[in-house]
C-alpha cells in the first residue's frame, strides 16, 4: 500500500529515472535561465569587484601579493583569481565562467547534501532559494552582492569550501576510511586562506565532525584527527613557503594570518559594528525574536491545517491558494526582514540534528544519514556570527546567511511535515503549504532583482570587459565613469602609472594603467587598518604620474566626506593637492552634496609632492 503523507511514485525504469533527475534538471533550467536574465548586470562600476579584477590583473603579470600589493586578507582567492587569467586570458568574461563554474560545483554540493536527508521537493526547493534569491540576485543599489561578481571572492570560495568540508567530514563518519578525512582537512586549511570569520565556522564544523567520530567507539579516533591536522597544515604551509620565498617571512606569514592580525579594531568599528547589528543590541534581537516568532507562527498554521482540515481536501488545492495569495500581497510583506530570524532558525536546526547524531552515535548508518546535514546546520550558525543581529540575505548575506535560509527552507518543508507524519498529522498539507510559502517568497525576491537590472542598459567598457550598468536618467554614475575612462586613456600613456582616491581599481583594470602604490583601498576601514602615514610615506616614494579623485560616500563608516574627515584621508587629500595640478573634472566637485563626481589630475613636472604636516589618525 502507499504509504500516507506520500504521492506514490511512477513505476517503470523510466519513469524513476526521470523523477531521480527531477530536481537537478530543475535547477540546470534555472541556472540557465537566471544567468541569462541577468547577464553582464552584476557588477558595480566603481566599489569593490574592480579591485578583484586588478589584483588578479596584477598577480597574473608577475606582482607578488603583500610585497607588492596589501592586503588585509589571505592569499587563496587572489592566487586562484590571478590562475584563471593566467590560463584563460585576462577579462572579466573569464573571471565571470569561473565564478559561474564554481556556482554551478556549489550547488551539486548542496543537492548531494540536503537530498538524502531532505528529500528531493526539499532539496530542490532549497537549490532554487540559492540561485534565485542569492547567486543571481541583485536586491541592493550596488552590485556585487551575488555569485557571480562577489565583492570579495574569499566569500564565495570560503562558503563553498565549508560546504564541502561539512560533505567530506559527514562522508568520513560513514565509516574507518582516511581520504574524506584528509579531504575535509584539505578544505580546512584552504577556508585558513580566506578569511577569519571563515574559517571559525569550518573549524567548528571539523571538530564536531571529530568528537562524533570519537563518540561513536570509532577503533582509531586519533587517525581520524591527525589527518584532519595533516591535510589542513599542507596548504598554510604551502602558502606560507612560496610567499617567504619572495618576501621577508614575517611579511609572508602576517598574509597567510590574514585578516586574523586585524581583527583588534573590528570591535569599535562602526562600520562593523553597525552590519553585525551592535550598534543598537536590544532593538535588533527584538526584530531578530519577532521575525522568529512570524515563523513560528506560520510553522504552526502548518500543522493545524496539516491535522485538522479535512483529508478530501487536495494539497495542491490548498498550495495554489495560499500561494496565490502570498504572491498577491508580496507588497505588503517584508520578506527580507525574516532574514532577521536565520541566527534562531540556524541555532535551533544545529541543536535539533546535533543531538539526534548524539543519539544514534552507535549506529554508524544512522550517524552517517544525518551528520552531514548536522555539520551544515552548524557552519550555517557559525557563517552568521558577522551579521548576527543583523542577519540579511543582501549585503553580507548573499554568502553569510546563505546556508542559513537554505536550512530553514528545509526545516519549513521537510522538518516539520516529517515530525506532523510521525504523530497524528498526514504531513503532506504542511509540506504543500510550506513550499507555496517558499515559491512566493522567491517570486517576491525576484521581482525585486528584477526592478534592479531592469535600468542596467548603459554600457561601460569594452569587449569581454564590459558591464551593464544603470542608465544615466537613474544613475549618473556609470556615464560619469565612462567619460572619465575616455579621457584618461587620451591623457594617460600606457607606460603612466595612476591612482584613484579613495576607491575605484575599476577604472585601473579597465585602462590597464598599475597603480605605483602598495595599497588600493583608501577607505576608512583601510586606513584605520595600515595607518595613513604607512600610505603617505608608500605615495612618497611611488608618487602616480596622475590621480583621479572619485567620489564616495563615508555615511556606513561613521567618519566625514574624504578629505576633511582626519579619519578620512584628510593627510592623502593635502599631499595630493599640493603636488598635482588639475586637469579635468567629470561631472559635479567630488566629496561634496552635488552628486557622483571626478577630478583628474597630473604630477606637476619637476616637483616632488610634500608631503603636510602630520595629523594624528585612527589606528
Amino acid at each position: 500500500m502507499q504509504r500516507e503523507g506520500r504521492p506514490q511514485a511512477p513505476t517503470g525504469p523510466a519513469a524513476a529515472r526521470l523523477v531521480a533527475w527531477s530536481g537537478p534538471l530543475a535547477l540546470a533550467a534555472a541556472f540557465c535561465a537566471l544567468a541569462a536574465w541577468s547577464w553582464d548586470r552584476w557588477a558595480d562600476v566603481q566599489i569593490d569587484f574592480g579591485n578583484e579584477l586588478y589584483v588578479a590583473w596584477r598577480l597574473a603579470s608577475g606582482d607578488v601579493l603583500y610585497r607588492d600589493i596589501a592586503l588585509r586578507s589571505g592569499p587563496l582567492s587572489p592566487y586562484l583569481n590571478a590562475a584563471w587569467f593566467a590560463l584563460f586570458g585576462v577579462s572579466i568574461r573569464t573571471l565571470v565562467a569561473c565564478n559561474l563554474a564554481i556556482l554551478a560545483a556549489t550547488c551539486a554540493l548542496l543537492w548531494g547534501l540536503l537530498r538524502p536527508p531532505c528529500g528531493r521537493l526539499a532539496a530542490t526547493l532549497a537549490g532554487l532559494v540559492f540561485l534565485a534569491a542569492f547567486a543571481f540576485a541583485n536586491p541592493l543599489g550596488v552590485g556585487n552582492y551575488n555569485w557571480v561578481t562577489p565583492y570579495q571572492h574569499f566569500q564565495t570560495h570560503g562558503v563553498a569550501l565549508g560546504i564541502a568540508l561539512a560533505c567530506s567530514a559527514g562522508a568520513a563518519l560513514r565509516g574507518s576510511r582516511g581520504l574524506p578525512w584528509a579531504v575535509a582537512g584539505l578544505c580546512l586549511g584552504l577556508v585558513f586562506l580566506t578569511k577569519a570569520e571563515l574559517f571559525a565556522p569550518a573549524a567548528a564544523v571539523a571538530g564536531a565532525a571529530l568528537a562524533l567520530e570519537a563518540a561513536a567507539a570509532a577503533p582509531r579516533p586519533a587517525r581520524a584527527a591527525g589527518l584532519v591536522a595533516v591535510g589542513a597544515s599542507l596548504p598554510v604551509g604551502l602558502a606560507l613557503a612560496l610567499l617567504a620565498a619572495q618576501m621577508p617571512a614575517a611579511l609572508a606569514l602576517e598574509g597567510v594570518l590574514g585578516n586574523w592580525t586585524h581583527l583588534a579594531g573590528v570591535a569599535s568599528d562602526p562600520f562593523y559594528l553597525g552590519h553585525a547589528g551592535l550598534d543598537a543590541p536590544a532593538s535588533n534581537a527584538g526584530r531578530a525574536l519577532l521575525a522568529f516568532a512570524e515563523l513560528g507562527v506560520f510553522a504552526l498554521a502548518c500543522a493545524a491545517a496539516d491535522r485538522w482540515l479535512p483529508r478530501r481536501l487536495p494539497a495542491f488545492v490548498a498550495a495554489l491558494a495560499l500561494g496565490a495569495t502570498l504572491v498577491a500581497l508580496r507588497q505588503r510583506i517584508e520578506w527580507l526582514d525574516l532574514a532577521r530570524a536565520l541566527p534562531l532558525t540556524s541555532a535551533l536546526g544545529a541543536g535539533l540534528l546535533l543531538a539526534a547524531c548524539w543519539r544514534r552515535r552507535g549506529d554508524r548508518a544512522q550517524l552517517a544519514r544525518l551528520a552531514p546535514l548536522a555539520l551544515f546546520a552548524l557552519l550555517s550558525l557559525g557563517l552568521l556570527g558577522k551579521i548576527a543581529l543583523a542577519a540579511r540575505i543582501d549585503h553580507y548575506g548573499f554568502a553569510l546567511a546563505m546556508p542559513a535560509a537554505l536550512l530553514l527552507v528545509a526545516g519549513l518543508v521537510e522538518g516539520v511535515p516529517r515530525a506532523l507524519a510521525r504523530g497524528r498529522g498526514r504531513g503532506t498539507l504542511a509540506r504543500a503549504l510550506a513550499a507555496a510559502a517558499v515559491i512566493a517568497a522567491l517570486v517576491a525576491l525576484l521581482e525585486l532583482s528584477d526592478r534592479r537590472y531592469a535600468v542596467k542598459d548603459f554600457a561601460v567598457g569594452r569587449g569581454a570587459d564590459r558591464i551593464l550598468a544603470e542608465r544615466p536618467s537613474v544613475s549618473p554614475r556609470p556615464a560619469r565613469i565612462a567619460e572619465a575612462l575616455a579621457r584618461l586613456e587620451r591623457l594617460v600613456p600606457a607606460d603612466a602609472s595612476l591612482l584613484v582616491l579613495p576607491e575605484g581599481s575599476f577604472i585601473n583594470y579597465w585602462l590597464r594603467r598599475r597603480n605605483p602604490s602598495r595599497y588600493l583601498l583608501f577607505l576608512p576601514t583601510e586606513i584605520a587598518a595600515f595607518g595613513e602615514d604607512a600610505m603617505l610615506r608608500d605615495l612618497e616614494r611611488h608618487p602616480p604620474d596622475f590621480v583621479v579623485l572619485a567620489h564616495r560616500q563615508s555615511g556606513e563608516f561613521g567618519v566625514g566626506p574624504f578629505g576633511k574627515d582626519p579619519r578620512n584621508g584628510r593627510e592623502l587629500l593635502a599631499w595630493v593637492e599640493a603636488g598635482y595640478e588639475r586637469v579635468a573634472r567629470v561631472g559635479p566637485e567630488p566629496f561634496g552634496r552635488d552628486g557622483f563626481g571626478l577630478v583628474i589630475l597630473r604630477r606637476r613636472l619637476g616637483e616632488a609632492a610634500p608631503a603636510p604636516e602630520p595629523v594624528p589618525t585612527r589606528r
